[in-house]
């Protein structure tokens, strides 16, 4: 069966507790076709109380299958991870 569902890139920022000026970036691949879903579920997977979550690009539904990723599943990108379509 093919995935029907579109992803979402959302990155997060959340200030650094320790200095005042630097904030931690943290991005995110979401599988929900929805931008306010998608920023509600990376919401709710860090408990972001006061996070900042943008949404910065749309994922085509070929590439949120080829990747594994299922409806509503949200992955966290590490730093340097190369993100590769195979499609």
């Amino acid at each position: 069966m093919q995935q029907k569902t579109e992803g979402r890139v959302a990155r997060m920022l959340t200030k650094h507790l320790a200095a005042e000026d630097h904030t931690l970036e943290q991005w995110f691949l979401v599988a929900f076709g929805d931008d306010e879903a998608a920023r509600n579920a990376v919401a709710k997977t860090v408990n972001a109380g006061d996070g900042v979550i943008e949404i910065v690009g749309n994922i085509p539904a070929t590439s949120v299958a080829s990747w594994g990723l299922t409806d509503g599943e949200v992955r966290l990108v590490l730093p340097g991870e190369p993100i590769v379509t195979t499609v």
